[in-house]
């Protein structure tokens, strides 16, 4: 540093500063694969935040049930002042009356003070209760429906990033392919109006070409549109808020996706309703009833404890003479309670009668999803199967539609062919272009639904 030039330094420090300030107002960009995207969803959803704290509440409630048979201790304090001091009422007669006190004749004695304070020390402890196990098997099963709700989100959040990532780049390629289009028509176009300038043409040539431009144009507009709407669905499923722009990494693959058709169509035929998260969030739920049902039971059934106190009673007239030590005598105790329903107005029974109708509902639910599950199946595959057919004809349309316009392209330089073969030919490709897109777009939607029907999404969600 002591060799240095601070005034040649000075220059080079304020072009630093300046290219750092203007960077300042230009954003920046990321760069997400799908898998990214995923990950980037599952720490800045904050849905996915909440359903986390749900779990940890639930896995603090097993806790607490835990701690049912650990031992209670607390220290309990009362200090009374009487304005009124306590009267003990005798009659002649008794063991505490005085012998002047006539037979039958009441005699009320002051035993009271004006200040007392009842100090104590208790402790309890459960020794048994019925509905314990059931109360912490129920705890449990809550914890691991949370977690499977957890999942569940997860599948769902899962579903829709693949839903708008692979829309986006499916759109990507039908923009590249609309604007060598539209290249392609404006260059004829151009050469229809030279030819009608020059006499060799006619106006509706010109027109007919500009129509198939604008449709193309439109086209075009309409897909970057579809695009920007697709990405910004899939950043509200990521909860991306950042400034910097979001650019979807990957090629979009035509083989793969045929190619996995056949294959998850198999998939779906071989598939069964465990695969499903919704199948084991009711199966919880199922086992949740059925516990509930035996603590409701339980309530009819004895509950053993034990408890233990050591406290004092001191008491004075005089505040400051409260703390002397002879007002100061112990007293404790160490028991055991048992408690024994004996008549409860028949609410247990009908307790229990209605944790049993809540568990038939739950096993009625797991058998519609059953049904459910076999109709999703079967919708889906058909789904795919005829998004793979008419995908197969389109493909094959487009790819004759594209031969012809190169042989015609040829055969109008040849002066084989005129115009309006040539505008025949664009709208022709135009169209089954547009189909091509949209029927692919149709197969990937499908087979994503179809991943989502057999449970492809679960090891991602952690399943």
């Amino acid at each position: 540093m002591k060799n240095c030039n601070l005034k040649l330094c000075k220059p080079g420090l304020l072009l630093l500063f300046f290219a750092m300030f203007e960077s300042t107002g230009v954003k920046g960009q990321k760069t997400f694969s799908i898998t990214e995207c995923v990950h980037y969803a599952f720490q800045h959803n904050p849905l996915i935040n909440v359903a986390i704290t749900d779990t940890s509440i639930a896995a603090v409630g097993v806790q607490r049930v835990k701690g049912l048979y650990l031992p209670r201790a607390n220290f309990a304090s009362a200090f009374q002042y009487y304005f009124t001091k306590r009267n003990l009422l005798i009659e002649g007669g008794s063991e505490l009356a005085p012998p002047s006190l006539a037979d039958g004749d009441p005699l009320a004695i002051k035993t009271g003070y004006n200040n007392s304070w009842y100090p104590s020390f208790n402790v309890n402890q459960l020794i048994f209760d019925p509905a314990y196990r059931n109360s912490y098997n129920v705890a449990l099963q809550s914890q691991q429906l949370h977690v499977q709700q957890l999942s569940s989100f997860k599948i769902d959040l899962i579903e829709g990033i693949y839903r708008a990532f692979n829309t986006c780049k499916l759109l990507e390629v039908q923009v590249t392919f609309l604007g060598e289009n539209i290249k392609r028509i404006d260059t004829l176009l151009d050469l229809t109006r030279i030819k009608f300038a020059e006499g060799a043409g006619v106006k509706i040539e010109v027109n007919r070409v500009e129509v198939t431009s604008n449709r193309m144009k439109s086209e075009l507009a309409d897909v970057r549109n579809g695009y920007n709407a697709a990405l910004l669905a899939l950043q509200f499923q990521m909860n991306y808020l950042e400034q910097d722009s979001l650019i979807l990494a990957g090629d979009f693959n035509v083989s793969e996706v045929t190619d996995s058709a056949g294959i998850l169509m198999q998939a779906l035929l071989q598939s069964n309703p465990s695969q499903r998260v919704e199948s084991r969030l009711l199966q919880t739920q199922i086992a949740m009833a059925d516990q509930s049902i035996k603590i409701e039971q339980a309530r009819s059934k004895p509950i053993v404890g034990a408890d233990a106190s050591l406290g004092f009673t001191p008491a004075a007239n005089t505040l400051g003479k409260i703390f002397e030590d002879e007002r100061w005598k112990p007293y404790s105790y160490i028991g055991v309670n048992v408690g024994i329903p004996i008549f409860n107005g028949l609410d247990v029974k009908r307790a229990v009668q209605q944790k049993k109708l809540q568990a038939s509902q739950s096993r009625d639910y797991l058998d519609q999803f059953a049904n459910q599950f076999e109709n999703e199946k079967r919708t889906t595959y058909t789904q795919i199967k005829n998004s793979f057919e008419r995908f197969r004809y389109a493909d094959a349309n487009l790819k004759i539609s594209n031969n012809n316009v190169e042989l015609l392209h040829e055969a109008f330089i040849n002066g084989v062919a005129d115009n309006q073969d040539l505008i025949l030919g664009e709208n022709d490709l135009y169209e089954n272009q547009a189909r091509y897109f949209s029927q692919l777009l149709e197969l990937v939607l499908s087979e994503i639904e179809g991943q989502r029907v057999i449970g492809a999404f679960n090891r991602q969600a952690g399943l």
